[in-house]
């Protein structure tokens, strides 16, 4: 195994492209596997002309080496309504209800996907098949379960390569950390991979100040991370209130439009309703937008979906739970989730529990239930499925409900000509010519709500976010704040203007550590 460790625009993949063509030229079979499907699209067209190398994210390679074939993927929404609204409030381990129900969360996905190849390696070399070259990018984004996985992935691989930066390390929320990379790193037994640690990507004063940024973090591996002599811009603007950077945001975004047509945006805010009311003023300006934090998919065909599935496949009881707790009446949610419970202490009945929660539903959705019609006819009867139809296999209606959501959520990708809107954490394995951040105020970045030892944490963050730049990057910090804004964060950092009727914030420390 080995290891390279290299700071962001540093062309880690050149790098491995030029060790593939010049050390593993005769390779038949390349695997490359990463964290986000940013990064991976990114990969793909990198390794465009290796016809020998596939590229895919951990999580959709698991599922295709995934023995369990008929079970329903739960999303975070899903996982939440089954926990928080049955499982412990019926005191029942969340896995039993899973087994019952038949759905997995993504994470125990991972972790039955590993135990199963750990018992079952005749399995594995069917699946898998011998690699001739394993290659990890961005490690640092994988938490435990998942660095296990990889782990053992690679004994199916003459070679693994691992590639990542602990100072990107930024999904602290699924429980990735850097230390994994950290200590992979410094075993003597990993080989170093060698690397010029160039910055190519940004200008040397954005380099210069995220370096002095992220080296306040106290855990994480010194590294050379260059300049190359590049110019470009780092500018740091205070306004009074969220309507003037808004507005500076979308003059500049106009100027950048009129001298550079084709240069690439990034707008990255730490919170989402920053971003709101810019977004309104640019749908005026009729400016290309891309907006990341609008949802996949709305509410309404969430239900539909799970209507389609409550009525026609065969994890009725499971799509049943998520619309009981959706869309019913607090008498009859505790109804229904009442006769769930006695169903999984008992005898589990699907055909039996439907009968007897199927009047809890309304007409003529409940005689469906019972009688279900064919769904052909089931959807020109209710004009407001017929959305759904060309979406649906008749021949297969089970495999294609399955799949029917990922197919409603289509993958927002980034544009290079449209102004892109995001999250800092979206941004990750991006970059653009100009990139904006917003938000950089104490008590928003960083937020010490969540706790002083994730202030490191938050740090990578914003390191991460200004290295998405490659021309000019924007800083945008706020003084005055509503209300309804600051009880969400870290409201102790704000002081309350009784003769103006709002809050008053300051620059995130964060800013005068680089200076």
């Amino acid at each position: 195994m080995k290891i390279l460790l290299a700071g962001p625009g540093t062309g880690k993949t050149t790098k491995i492209k030029s060790l593939i063509k010049e050390d593993y030229s005769d390779a038949k079979n390349i695997l490359v596997l990463s964290f986000t499907n940013a990064t991976v699209n990114d990969l793909t067209q990198s390794f465009e002309g290796f016809s020998t190398v596939k590229c895919y994210t951990l999580h959709s390679y698991a599922l295709i080496i995934n023995h369990l074939s008929d079970i329903q993927i739960l999303d975070d929404n899903n996982e939440t309504l089954l926990v928080s609204r049955f499982s412990e409030k019926h005191s029942f381990e969340f896995k039993d209800v899973c087994y019952f129900l038949q759905c997995i969360t993504f994470d125990n996905m991972i972790k039955s996907c590993l135990s199963f190849l750990k018992s079952n390696p005749a399995y594995g070399k069917d699946k898998i098949g011998n690699l001739d070259l394993l290659i990890i990018d961005e490690f640092q984004d994988f938490n435990l379960t998942e660095r296990d996985l990889i782990y053992e992935l690679s004994k199916y691989a003459n070679e693994t390569l691992i590639l990542g930066d602990d100072d990107q390390s930024i999904y602290g929320f699924k429980d990735a950390d850097p230390l994994g990379i950290i200590e992979l790193f410094n075993r003597q037994d990993i080989e170093k991979l060698q690397h010029e640690n160039k910055c190519y990507r940004c200008p040397d004063a954005i380099v210069d100040s995220s370096t002095k940024l992220i080296k306040k973090n106290k855990n994480r591996i010194d590294k050379d991370w260059l300049k190359t002599g590049k110019d470009g811009e780092y500018l740091f603007t205070q306004t009074v209130s969220q309507s003037e950077t808004s507005q500076i945001i979308l003059n500049t975004i106009k100027g950048i439009k009129e001298s550079n047509p084709d240069g690439s945006i990034l707008v990255l805010s730490p919170v989402r309703y920053y971003t709101e009311e810019l977004i309104e003023l640019m749908k005026k300006e009729n400016i290309d937008l891309v907006d990341f934090w609008t949802p996949k998919i709305n509410a309404d065909d969430i239900k539909k979906v799970w209507w389609l599935r409550a009525l026609y496949s065969n994890k009725k009881i499971l799509n049943l739970t998520f619309l009981a707790n959706t869309i019913l009446s607090k008498h009859y949610k505790d109804k229904y989730n009442t006769t769930l419970a006695k169903a999984l202490q008992n005898n589990f009945d699907e055909d039996k529990i439907i009968t007897q929660v199927a009047e809890m539903f309304p007409e003529p959705f409940s005689d469906y239930l019972i009688n279900p019609p064919h769904i052909l006819d089931f959807i020109r009867s209710h004009q407001e499925f017929s959305s759904l139809e060309g979406y649906i296999n008749f021949e297969d209606v089970d495999g294609s409900l399955i799949n029917i959501s990922k197919k409603l959520s289509p993958t927002v990708e980034f544009q290079k000509k449209s102004v892109n809107i995001m999250s800092i954490h979206k941004s990750k394995g991006l970059q653009a010519d100009y990139v904006f951040i917003t938000g950089l105020v104490e008590g928003v970045l960083p937020n010490k709500v969540k706790g002083l030892d994730t202030i490191e944490a938050q740090r990578r963050l914003l390191f991460v976010g200004m290295t998405r730049a490659i021309k000019s990057l924007y800083m945008m910090s706020q003084v005055e704040w509503e209300g309804k804004y600051v009880h969400k964060l870290d409201k102790t950092q704000f002081k309350f203007n009784y003769r103006k009727k709002i809050y008053s914030g300051k620059t995130s420390n964060f800013i005068s550590e680089m200076e």
